[in-house]
């Protein structure tokens, strides 16, 4: 008998009937974690991932090992033919690691060491073979710097390396500030941040009572100010970038800093720096007028005389941060509109601002500028919130976390209407908002209402739960008279139930072709990368079962959504199959079948968070240890019905790094959740 044969055709291929030049152009808009995964498709694929242009996407990131030439990895890396510009090292401590560094050591342009074990001797060996450096990081390398001979016989000049950021570094002297810079002559960017760095002349007295050989050298045992301008007017022409974050600098020191001549700095970090005054800001504004970059967040001093200075002056800067800068008001927040190239702004957290800055500054009229907008914690209207939307088109980021009191499901409609290039949109504790916020049903009305433009009195006449359908009947008393005996947290949790079957079954009934074109949802957002609804407890399954299709999808906040269930968990794995962090914490309707869906369904997964869910057993974490083969971070503190040792169940992941799984304070109480602004210092 002859055999008979079944060709199965599965299409053209077009990978390799595509020009490689058409596929790289392709992959220049995929992001490289998407650009990673498509290399796994196809041998062709996996040649376009790795063309030269894609090179500087890639960062090889060590931690948590024992970095030798004889073990794994760095064993199997000897093994490979690409290269890596970018490499990092967390918590690692080095051996033997020579051959690794002269095979690779060439090819590397960046470097980090963060918190590692490593010696003076090694960090000289590895320096001395990445000639080709250009960026170096050492961070909370305690013991590299608590000897003082760093660099103390190294030879090598690292004429190549033009950012340079040692943050964290507690030992960091004079002595050994002068020699590292002194080995790097073309340096641009320094990051000095959270370091003990002493700003004041009497303390520079101290150390240096009159001995001029130690002027000369430097202190082994203190870091001044006067070493580091003296560096600045050393390289005034190349340098700038500088980070002072967390530091005690002045306002006297900063404008000596920026009045040194030829000093044309592009980018300034004063984050948490308590000491600076309205003085010292407005001598740096009239210094360095070219400034591009300014973060003032946390500066506690800073008032509306050196905000209007700022917007008056630098009229070139584009990254503008104040975030809890509490003396802030509306008068300096309306000035912001005179910088015309302003791409972010950040003044969260600044009590003072009210609607009127928002209505009268950057939302008064057409702004598409403006990629990356933070309003966390203000206390703004919902007026000011639409005409954000309305305004400002072309927002990338949008946070609007905390604002508890109006952002409602008419502020989410029109949001997902205008601003649909949005590729962050932070929500958190904007208690208001629910299903019809995020999926339109029943918002017809309240949007003709928006569009007709009617006051605000009648406005105040809404319900508390803005964009709501009709309730039923159970949820209203028949008797006037009867005196319910539920607490308001269990008629609460009545309402939501009762809510979210009324939701259900509308959306059931709902034709989507009708109604796409008289509400909106959230599918709109297509290229939405990070959605964080956390403590939304109004959001429920419907949310999620209803057009919640968001593909580019990477990171989802569902925190304290308590009506989040297996019926939305089923949608939002198949809807978003690309989500690399989701954080389900206190979602206590969250079960073992949940776990099996996320852990099967979603093969990008990196970070998981379900802390406080009580229903969860050891089945979770054998579903994670069977499926979640990327995973780096979990959570699992406070799951009472899971073992005291959850660690041992997930031996086999290798990519595991960070396991939480503290029981004891799982009852405790939460801190405030609006963010509780620092103490201000006596003036």
């Amino acid at each position: 008998m002859a055999n008979d044969y079944v060709t199965i055709h599965n299409g053209i291929n077009y990978a390799e009937s595509l020009p490689m030049e058409i596929i790289v152009k392709i992959f220049q808009y995929l992001h490289p974690i998407d650009r990673h995964y498509a290399s796994l498709a196809c041998k062709r694929f996996l040649e376009a991932s790795e063309h030269y242009r894609f090179i500087d996407d890639t960062k090889i990131n060590f931690c948590k090992i024992t970095f030798s030439d004889h073990f794994t990895p760095a064993r199997e890396f000897l093994k490979s033919f690409r290269c890596f510009p970018n490499v990092q090292f967390t918590e690692v401590e080095f051996n033997d690691c020579g051959r690794f560094f002269q095979k690779y050591g060439d090819d590397i342009y960046s470097l980090s060491i963060i918190s590692c074990d490593i010696s003076e001797k090694k960090l000289s060996s590895i320096l001395s073979e990445t000639k080709n450096l250009t960026y170096l990081k050492i961070r909370k390398c305690s013991d590299l710097f608590i000897s003082g001979r760093l660099f103390s016989d190294m030879n090598i000049v690292l004429e190549n390396v033009t950012q340079l950021s040692l943050p964290e570094n507690r030992h960091l002297t004079d002595l050994l500030f002068n020699r590292i810079t002194s080995v790097m002559p073309n340096l641009s960017s320094l990051d000095l941040s959270h370091n003990t760095i002493s700003f004041h002349k009497g303390l520079f007295k101290k150390y240096y009572p009159g001995n001029h050989d130690e002027e000369l050298t430097g202190s082994k045992t203190v870091l001044t100010s006067h070493f580091i301008q003296k560096f600045f007017r050393e390289r005034a022409g190349k340098i700038k970038e500088l980070n002072f974050n967390s530091t005690l600098i002045d306002g006297n020191a900063l404008q000596a800093i920026a009045e040194i001549e030829e000093l044309d700095l592009s980018s300034l970090y004063l984050r948490s720096c308590d000491q600076l005054t309205n003085e010292g800001i407005i001598g740096l504004v009239t210094a360095q007028q070219n400034l591009q970059v300014l973060d003032l967040s946390l500066t506690v001093r800073l008032t509306d005389l050196a905000l209007i200075h700022i917007c008056d002056t630098l009229r070139n800067l584009k990254q503008l941060k104040v975030r809890r800068c509490r003396a802030l008001t509306d008068i300096a927040i309306k000035m912001v509109t005179n910088m015309p190239f302003l791409e972010v702004l950040d003044i969260s957290e600044c009590e003072a601002i009210t609607s009127s800055g928002i209505l009268e500054g950057i939302a008064k009229e057409r702004n598409e500028v403006l990629l990356e907008l933070y309003l966390s914690a203000l206390n703004i209207s919902e007026a000011a919130i639409i005409k954000v939307a309305e305004n400002i088109p072309n927002l990338r980021v949008l946070d609007l976390s905390y604002c508890i009191n109006h952002v409602n499901d008419v502020c989410v409609q029109m949001i997902l209407k205008h601003l649909t290039f949005l590729r962050e949109l932070d929500l958190r504790l904007c208690e208001r908002i629910s299903d019809a916020g995020l999926t339109g049903m029943s918002m017809e009305a309240k949007l003709n209402e928006v569009n007709k433009e009617v006051t605000e009195v009648e406005r105040k006449s809404d319900p508390i739960i803005s964009g709501s359908i009709y309730c039923p009947e159970p949820l209203r008393p028949q008797n006037p008279i009867r005196i319910s005996l539920k607490s308001k947290a269990e008629q609460e949790i009545v309402e939501d139930a009762m809510r979210k079957k009324a939701m259900l079954q509308l959306a059931m009934g709902i034709n989507l072709q009708e109604q796409a074109s008289s509400n909106y949802s959230i599918a709109r957002l297509k290229g939405l990368r990070t959605l964080k609804l956390g403590s939304c407890n109004k959001v429920s399954d419907v949310s999620l079962i209803y057009n919640f299709k968001l593909a580019e999808l990477k990171e989802i906040d569902l925190s304290k959504c308590q009506q989040i269930s297996i019926q939305g968990i089923k949608e939002l794995v198949i809807n978003c199959p690309a989500l690399e962090v989701v954080n389900l914490s206190e979602c206590h309707n969250i079960n073992d079948k949940c776990i099996e869906l996320i852990s099967k369904k979603l093969t990008r997964l990196i970070s998981l968070d379900i802390s406080r869910c009580h229903q969860l057993t050891d089945f979770s974490l054998d579903y994670i240890a069977v499926y979640c083969k990327r995973i780096r971070n979990l959570s699992v503190h406070g799951c009472k019905n899971m073992s005291d040792e959850p660690y041992l169940k997930l031996t086999s992941l290798d990519t595991l790094r960070n396991v939480s799984m503290n029981k004891l304070n799982s009852e405790l109480e939460h801190p405030s959740r609006i963010p509780r602004p620092p103490r201000l210092p006596a003036f």
